[in-house]
């Protein structure tokens, strides 16, 4: 007699463990705010409105993204996410369809990782790498705008999966810098990293900051340093560039009201800072923001 033979399955490598990168990925959830498909003819533009994370992917054709620190040229398949949004200018290069979309952190376990995230996450040929997130996309479209019951948590679903991916295509790119992952390695420090991104103008110390992260003072200086590679006080220095660059570029405030809410005593003191950061005064640096961004849409 014939013993009957049992098919048998090769049995999956095991895992030590979640990666830094999982970890974040299964913490960043996402609710769907916003979301549109927009037509584009060569040559003609459109103004991204600020919100709180926003992104855009070029179904078809070419379009040129600026506001930032330098102009972003996106091609067919290539997603940017803005995680701090501010106001942007859509310039078609070829007659375009973009998608694009507003999102916000679902979960307050969620914020710190979102805020860790920097101000321009471009993930370039992203549905060469992950080919089946064109047809989700398409999918979110119809989600997002139906009307059965449940759409709008099957779009946030979606627009989750289509965020984390480009998040992991960003880092398998090699664009992650290396401290982006503080909010994994030390949950403490990370606390103080997402208040001093929140409110880049409040008075912050060392010794509030520690507070923020539970921590004796020496023990938050010299884990917040060996983390982030930088002290605590040079990294707020540097959030408060990144933000005036982005207040001034937007135009909406004077460069003493900019000074005011980044938190310096004086239009002088944040002059001081702010020319030793970019080796220009604010109003000059604002000058020349503007007359590339006129160039760029002419």
């Amino acid at each position: 007699m014939t013993a009957a033979l049992t098919p048998t399955r090769a049995a999956a490598p095991e895992r030590a463990g979640l990666t830094e990168l999982e970890a974040v990925l299964a913490r960043l959830e996402w609710n769907l705010l916003d979301f549109s498909r927009t037509a584009l003819a060569r040559g003609s533009g459109m103004a991204g409105s600020p919100g709180s994370v926003r992104f855009h992917y070029v179904v078809s054709g070419a379009v040129e993204i600026s506001g930032g620190e330098s102009p972003v040229q996106l091609d067919a398949g290539d997603f940017l996410m803005l995680p701090r949004a501010g106001a942007r200018r859509i310039h078609a290069l070829q007659d375009t369809v973009l998608a694009s979309g507003e999102l916000e952190a679902a979960t307050s376990a969620g914020l710190p990782f979102a805020a860790a995230l920097p101000g321009m996450l471009v993930a370039c040929g992203f549905v060469v790498r992950e080919p089946h997130m064109g047809p989700l996309i398409e999918t979110l479209g119809q989600e997002f705008g139906g009307m059965r019951a449940g759409n709008a948590v099957m779009a946030s679903r979606i627009a989750t999966v289509i965020a984390s991916a480009a998040v992991r295509s960003w880092v398998e790119n090699g664009c992650a810098p290396d401290d982006w992952l503080v909010s994994v390695r030390d949950p403490h420090i990370a606390r103080a990293v997402a208040a001093m991104r929140e409110a880049p103008g409040e008075p912050w110390t060392v010794d509030s900051l520690a507070r923020v992260a539970r921590a004796s003072r020496t023990v938050f200086a010299e884990r917040f340093h060996e983390l982030v590679g930088d002290s605590p006080s040079r990294y707020l220095a540097g959030l408060r560039m990144e933000q005036a660059k982005d207040l001034l570029r937007e135009g909406r405030l004077s460069v003493g009201e900019v000074a005011l809410r980044l938190g310096y005593g004086s239009d002088a003191a944040f002059s001081r800072a702010f020319r030793r950061h970019t080796g220009m005064s604010p109003a000059s640096w604002r000058r020349e923001s503007a007359a590339r961004a006129s160039l760029l849409t002419a």
